[in-house]
C-alpha cells in the first residue's frame, strides 16, 4: 500500500509538472530573444528568483505585458522546457517580410546561401536601405575552425559552463581537472563549438550584432558628434567624464552595462586580465581592458577631470579615416568603466586600446601595455597624454587593420581573408566581435539606420546545413581514448542545445573583453592580458 501510494504521489507530481511547466496565454505571439544571454525571471521583477537563460534569437511565445511595482513592463513567455518572465527590452517580435523581387536578386547576384537568407530577409523588412555584401572567403568551414583553434587565439572566462572551455591538449590538465590559464588564470581557451557558434555570421543577423559585419568607413556627415555622444552616455566617457583616476574600485563589482541593463548576462565582455562585472543584463557587453584587474567605475559614470571625449574621438577618426563610433566601441570594449591601470594616469602614460597589452613572462598585461605606451616613435609614442594615446591608437588600426582589409570588427577578432590567415587578430575573446557590434550598433539612432549602410558579411564552403548551436552542457570532462584524449571530446563539449538557454554559462555573469597577441609578423595586437567580447 505505501509503495502504491508513493508512486501515485509521483504519477501525481508528474502530471502538475507538466501542467505547470508552461503558462496559458489569452493571446500568444511569436517572438525571439534580444540580448546575448537574457535571464528567464519566475516573477515578472529582476529580484526573483532566476529560472534560466536564453540566448540570442531565441524563439519564443510570449503573452500581454505586465508591469511591475516599479513601473517595469515584463513579458510572460514559454520556451523549449520551461516559462517565465522576461523584460520587455529584451524580446523581439518579428517583422513581416513581404517578398521584394529586387532584393531577392540581390541576395542571389551576392552568392548568399539560402541558410542566409532568412535573417537578411528580416532584416531588409526592417530596414529596406541596408545593403548585404558577401564576403566569399573561398575556404573551408571546418579548415577555419581547425586554424583558430591553434595556438591560445581564442579564450572564453574560465567561469564560463564546461562545453565553452577546451580540452584540447596544453588547455585543460587531466591530472588536475583545471583548465590552462592564458595571460593570467582568468581566461582560458574556448572549446571548438563555442568558437563555432561565434564564427558563424548566421548566428548575428539580427539588429544589433550585425554591426559587427558594418564596413569601418569614415563618413562625416552620417558619423557625427551627437550620435558619437549619445554612444558615450553613461559610460566612463560621458560628458567629458574620465575613470576614477588611480584605478580603484569605487563601486561593487556588481553588474555593469553601457545600457545600465541587468537582465542580460555576458561571459565576459571585458580582455584577459580584466575583472569582468556580473550582470543581468547587458544586451550591449561592456568591455574592458583585459589587463584591466578593476572595472569598476564611478557612481554616476562620470568624473571631475573634464576630458572631452568626444572631440578626442572625433579628431582621431577624421585623421585615420575610421568610423568614430568603431573606435569608440572599441575603448568601451576594452576599458569597461574606466577604472584600469591602463588608463589611470598613475604611471604617467595612457593606453586606451590597450595595444601590446598581453602578459609576457613576468610582465602582466597592464605593464606591457604602458610599457609599450611608453616607447618613442610610431604612432604618436610615448603616450603620455589621453589625446595621444586615442589618435595614435587609431592609427595603429588604420596602418595594421583597416589597410589590412580587416575593415569590421568580425575581420579584426577572425582574420578569414589576406595572406595572414588565422593569425594578426585584434581580440582573442571569443564573444568580442559579437559584443563589440552589439555595443556598436547603440551609437545608431533610429534616423541612423534607416540609412544605407553597408554590410560585408562571410561566406564560408561546406557550412552544416544548420546554424551553429550555442554549447550548453556543463558536465564535467571525460575521456573518450582512455587516457590520451587531446581534443573537445569530452562529454563538457558536446552538450549543446540550439540557442535555448539553461542554467547560466558563467557562476557569477562577468563580462568578457576582446584582447589582441603578438602576430608572427612581430605586430602587437591588442590584448588586454588576453581575453575573449561582444
Amino acid at each position: 500500500m505505501r509503495r502504491t501510494s508513493w508512486r501515485r504521489f509521483i504519477s501525481l507530481g508528474l502530471i502538475l509538472s507538466s501542467v505547470f511547466a508552461t503558462q496559458a496565454f489569452a493571446t500568444e505571439k511569436d517572438a525571439v530573444i534580444k540580448g546575448s544571454m537574457v535571464n528567464v525571471r519566475a516573477e515578472a521583477n529582476k529580484n526573483s528568483k532566476k529560472v534560466t537563460n536564453l540566448y540570442s534569437n531565441t524563439a519564443v511565445k510570449v503573452g500581454d505585458p505586465v508591469q511591475n511595482s516599479s513601473g517595469e513592463s515584463w513579458y510572460p513567455v514559454n520556451f523549449q522546457g520551461g516559462s517565465g518572465y522576461i523584460r520587455s527590452d529584451f524580446v523581439k517580435f518579428p517583422v513581416q517580410y513581404q517578398r521584394d523581387e529586387a532584393f531577392e536578386n540581390a541576395l542571389n547576384q551576392q552568392g548568399f546561401p539560402e541558410a542566409y537568407k532568412d535573417g537578411l530577409r528580416a532584416l531588409h523588412a526592417e530596414f529596406p536601405n541596408w545593403q548585404f555584401k558577401a564576403l566569399h572567403t573561398n575556404l573551408d568551414w571546418q579548415r577555419v575552425l581547425d586554424g583558430e583553434m591553434e595556438g591560445t587565439g581564442s579564450l572564453v572566462d574560465k567561469n564560463a559552463i564546461s562545453s565553452w572551455k577546451s580540452t584540447d591538449q596544453g588547455k585543460y590538465d587531466w591530472n588536475t581537472g583545471t583548465w590552462v590559464g592564458f595571460d593570467g588564470p582568468t581566461w582560458v581557451g574556448a572549446s571548438r563549438q563555442l568558437t563555432a557558434y561565434y564564427m558563424d555570421p548566421r548566428n548575428f543577423l539580427d539588429e544589433s550584432y550585425i554591426f559587427q559585419f558594418l564596413l569601418h568607413s569614415y563618413n562625416p556627415e552620417e558619423q557625427t558628434r551627437d550620435g558619437l555622444a549619445a554612444m558615450l552616455k553613461g559610460s566612463f566617457m560621458d560628458s567629458g567624464s574620465q575613470g576614477s583616476g588611480n584605478g580603484g574600485n569605487s563601486g561593487s563589482g556588481d553588474a555593469s552595462s553601457t545600457q545600465n541593463s541587468t537582465e542580460t548576462v555576458v561571459i565576459s565582455n571585458e580582455g584577459p586580465g580584466a575583472n569582468i562585472s556580473n550582470a543581468e543584463g547587458t544586451v550591449i557587453p561592456s568591455g574592458t581592458a583585459a589587463a584591466s584587474a578593476d572595472n569598476s567605475n564611478t557612481s554616476n559614470g562620470t568624473n571631475a577631470g573634464g576630458v572631452d571625449y568626444v572631440s578626442i574621438i572625433m579628431k582621431a577618426a577624421e585623421q585615420s579615416k575610421q568610423n568614430p563610433y568603431v573606435l569608440a566601441s572599441m575603448i568601451l570594449q576594452e576599458q569597461g568603466k574606466g577604472s584600469s591601470g591602463s588608463i589611470s594616469g598613475s604611471s604617467g602614460h595612457y593606453n586606451y586600446f590597450n595595444i601590446g597589452a598581453y602578459q609576457d613572462g613576468k610582465m602582466g598585461a597592464i605593464e606591457r601595455g604602458i610599457w609599450y605606451a611608453k616607447q618613442s616613435g610610431s604612432y604618436l609614442r610615448p603616450w603620455n597624454s589621453r589625446e595621444k594615446s586615442i589618435v595614435g591608437g587609431a592609427q595603429f588600426f588604420a596602418e595594421n587593420y583597416m589597410n589590412a582589409g580587416q575593415n569590421t570588427l568580425y575581420l579584426k577578432k577572425w582574420n578569414v581573408q589576406g595572406s595572414n590567415l588565422f593569425k594578426h587578430q585584434y581580440m582573442t575573446n571569443v564573444q568580442g566581435a559579437a559584443e563589440e557590434g552589439a555595443k556598436l550598433s547603440s551609437a545608431y539612432s533610429k534616423d541612423m539606420k534607416n540609412k544605407a549602410l553597408v554590410f560585408s558579411i562571410p561566406v564560408y564552403k561546406d557550412m552544416p546545413g544548420q546554424k551553429e548551436p550555442i554549447p550548453t552542457g556543463d558536465e564535467k570532462p571525460t575521456r573518450k581514448d582512455g587516457g590520451n584524449s587531446s581534443g573537445d571530446s569530452s562529454g563538457s563539449g558536446n552538450s549543446t542545445v540550439s540557442n535555448a538557454g539553461n542554467a547560466g554559462a558563467n557562476g557569477n555573469g562577468s563580462n568578457t573583453n576582446s584582447s589582441a597577441g603578438k602576430t608572427e609578423s612581430g605586430v602587437e595586437v591588442v590584448e588586454i592580458g588576453k581575453s575573449p567580447l561582444g
